[in-house]
This record gives C-alpha cells, sequence and structure tokens, in this order.
C-alpha cells in the first residue's frame, strides 16, 4: 500500500476509548488519540495530541479534536493540570502546554461560543498550575516535577542514569528530578539544560506561556470580557518584555537561561524557533533566528540541536529529527513571511518520511536527518507509526500542495 493507504489503515488504531480508570490508565470520558497504532505509547500524550491534531485538522476531524481538548479538561478539573498521560505512572509532571493553542485551532473553525466559555475556564486553571507551581525567581516559567515519593525517586533515578549515562555519582533526587523535568518538557532527554532543566527558563516554554496569554486574551475578547482580556493582554506584555531581558542574546536569539547561575545556554535548537511559531518574536528577533537556520539545517530537515560535543545519549540531539520540530519551525517561518525556507523544509522532510517509508513500511517516531534513514540515536526501541509524523507529513504535504 501507499502511504497515505498505510496512514488510513493505522490511524483508527491510534483512537482508545477506556472511561474507566484500571491499575495502569485514567479513564477520560470520550475517545482519545494515541500516538502509537500498535506497541509502544498507547494512552493519551499531552503535546503529542496537538501535533497529531494538525494533520486532523487537514482531513477535518473535528469531532476527535473535541474530543480530546475535552479529555484534557477533565484532566485539569480532576487534577489541576494536564499530566504527562493518561496514565497513573504520569501524574508528577505535564508537558509543553499546548491546549491554548489546540483550543484556539478548534474555535477558529468552529465559533462555538457555548463550548468556549467553559472551556476557558478550565484553560485559565491550567494557566495557574504553571504560574503557581512553575514560577522562577525571575518571573518566568520552568519545566519542573510535582512532588516524589521514595519509590518514584529510586526508579527514576535508574532509569535517567541507564538512558542517558549521565550522574552517575549525584544523589538519586537529582537524578530523578533531572528525568522528570526533561519529561515535562518533552526533550527527554536533550543537551541543551546539562541535566538541569528545572533550573532553567526555557525558550520553548516561555514562548508558549506568551500563546497561552495571548489565547486568553482572544478568548475573553470573545466572551465579552474586556476586563479579563486587558489582564491577560498586560501578562503577555510583562512575559515578553522578561524573555528579551533574560533569554535574548547578543544575536537577537531566544536561548533557554539558567536563572541559578545566572547565564544564557548557547546551544542552538529547534526551540529557539518557538517565539516564531508562538508569534512572540519581532520581525528583527525572527530574522536573526532565520539566519541561523543553517546551524540545524541538514540535507534531510532540522535537526533538534546543533552538533555539540557534550557528553551523554541523547535522543533530542544530533542528528535526530522529529517531526514535532520540523512544524515548528516551518510554521514559524511561515509566520514571518520566510516561505522559501519554510517550503524547502518541508520537501525535505517529506521526502524523508517517503523514502524511509519505501524501505521499512512504517512511519516512525524520529528519523536522522542527516544520513537520511532510521538509524537515530536512540534510548529505547523506537515505535511505528508515530501520530505526530502522520499530522508533520499530511500537514505538509496539503500545504505544499
Amino acid at each position: 500500500m501507499d502511504i497515505m493507504e498505510y496512514i488510513n489503515e493505522n490511524l483508527p488504531k491510534c483512537v482508545a476509548y477506556t472511561p474507566d480508570s484500571d491499575g495502569a490508565l485514567i479513564g477520560l470520558p470520550y475517545p482519545y488519540m494515541m500516538p502509537c497504532a500498535y506497541t509502544g505509547f498507547r494512552a493519551m500524550f499531552y503535546w503529542d495530541t496537538y501535533f497529531i491534531h494538525k494533520g486532523l485538522l487537514v482531513r477535518r476531524d473535528l469531532t476527535q479534536i473535541q474530543n480530546d481538548i475535552d479529555n484534557m479538561r477533565y484532566l485539569i478539573r480532576q487534577y489541576g493540570f494536564v499530566p504527562n498521560a493518561n496514565q497513573k505512572i504520569a501524574l508528577f509532571n505535564s508537558q509543553p502546554p499546548f491546549l491554548s493553542m489546540m483550543m484556539r485551532d478548534y474555535y477558529d473553525q468552529t465559533k462555538d461560543r457555548i463550548w468556549l466559555k467553559d472551556a476557558y475556564e478550565d484553560l485559565v486553571l491550567e494557566y495557574d498550575f504553571w504560574r503557581n507551581n512553575r514560577r522562577t525567581p525571575i518571573g518566568l516559567t520552568c519545566y519542573d516535577t510535582m512532588p516524589l515519593t521514595a519509590e518514584k525517586i529510586v526508579a527514576d533515578s535508574k532509569q535517567f542514569r541507564d538512558r542517558t549515562g549521565l550522574l552517575m555519582d549525584a544523589p538519586d533526587e537529582i537524578a530523578a528530578r533531572a528525568l522528570i523535568s526533561a519529561g515535562e518538557s518533552g526533550w527527554d532527554m536533550n543537551p541543551r539544560m546539562n541535566s538541569k532543566t528545572y533550573q532553567f527558563a526555557p525558550a520553548d516554554l516561555n514562548s508558549l506561556m506568551y500563546a497561552m496569554e495571548d489565547n486568553l486574551c482572544y478568548f475573553a475578547a470573545e466572551l465579552g470580557n474586556k476586563a479579563d482580556a486587558d489582564v491577560w493582554s498586560e501578562r503577555r506584555e510583562v512575559r515578553a518584555e522578561l524573555c528579551r531581558q533574560y533569554l535574548k542574546n547578543a544575536d537577537g536569539i531566544f536561548m533557554d537561561y539558567d536563572f541559578v547561575e545566572q547565564k544564557r545556554n548557547e546551544i542552538f535548537s529547534a526551540a529557539c524557533f518557538y517565539p516564531l511559531y508562538c508569534g512572540m518574536a519581532t520581525k528583527e528577533e525572527a530574522k536573526a533566528a532565520r539566519e541561523s537556520l543553517c546551524r540545524i539545517e541538514a540535507e534531510h530537515g532540522i535537526v533538534t540541536c546543533e552538533k555539540t560535543e557534550i557528553p551523554g545519549n541523547f535522543q533530542w540531539g544530533y542528528p535526530n529529527g522529529w517531526a514535532p520540530m520540523q512544524m515548528i519551525v516551518v510554521g514559524g517561518l511561515l509566520r514571518y513571511g520566510y516561505t522559501e525556507d519554510a517550503w524547502r523544509i518541508m520537501r525535505k522532510f517529506v521526502g524523508l518520511v517517503e523514502q524511509c517509508y519505501q524501505q521499512s513500511g512504517h512511519l516512525w517516531e524520529k528519523y536522522n536527518v542527516v544520513d537520511g534513514n532510521v538509524n537515530v540515536q536512540d534510548e529505547y526501541e523506537m515505535p511505528t507509526m508515530l501520530g505526530w509524523t502522520f499530522g508533520a507529513y499530511t500537514w505538509f504535504k496539503d500545504l505544499l500542495s
């Protein structure tokens, strides 16, 4: 079968319905999308779902999009935040907060103000979670973890060391916190923040928080609540100024900032394009990021991070290219008018996905975008039929057509 036939056959197998909780899963009221059709990630994962939705939007599957959003709203009302996944072991951290962007995509298609009224209140609760539990001394936001049990500390510290080969002599509490905060970032594991994700104000997270404040401003205005809209507008502008104060380097690029050691990380990565994707960057700042694109653009797409000599096993590093990062970079470039660059990257990644499909008969979680194959830097057996690769491929094919 060709690649679209493969997607059509396997995508329905990525939908699950488990209304009742069991020993492992948290029950959800509506059918939900999972990243994998077979083995691998068989639950609803927070940030994966946003990138899956980019493909579902092309297919006009608004019912499934609403189901996923409403499941996340249910989790917020139950736990006060959207967990990493609807798994009981995933209640110690969230993931990159894309819910406001999912809601914006859905609302722009439906203009359903009745749905929006309650959804807006749930989104405010998620915002409060990040504001109250992940606030840094400099006023920006970080990834971290919820309080850990002794059993969790032992298990996760071992997992971190086994996966990365790092922090071998550090206390178990530090290694466990390193694992879970990296998991909350979605980039588990990466060379960006030196295994200290929890003491950085990241460029990607604070761009997403800016987008959440921007979307809450828009939703409040749509609901006729000018007072709330003014509050969100002010918070959005305060965050943008703090990002420029702490994250922006001399070249005009937003980098992760270590608020403990009071210095910026200088590893250029796909995360540097989040300010473009979320609309926080000025034209000059977008130009600065675009001029450094060559540091992460490879023969077959975007590498997650530029090549470094930092020791460790990092699947969110060179030479791996992940579908969501292709989408962030492409979306950011398109937003600021760099269409030729965006089209070039889309063609590269679409070609790579099709080439690897012809060789293996599968879509994959990640790709080697330097060599053009699936010989990737791995920390576990790589699963097939990853939803976000469907999302990127479908979105890119639609734009290119």
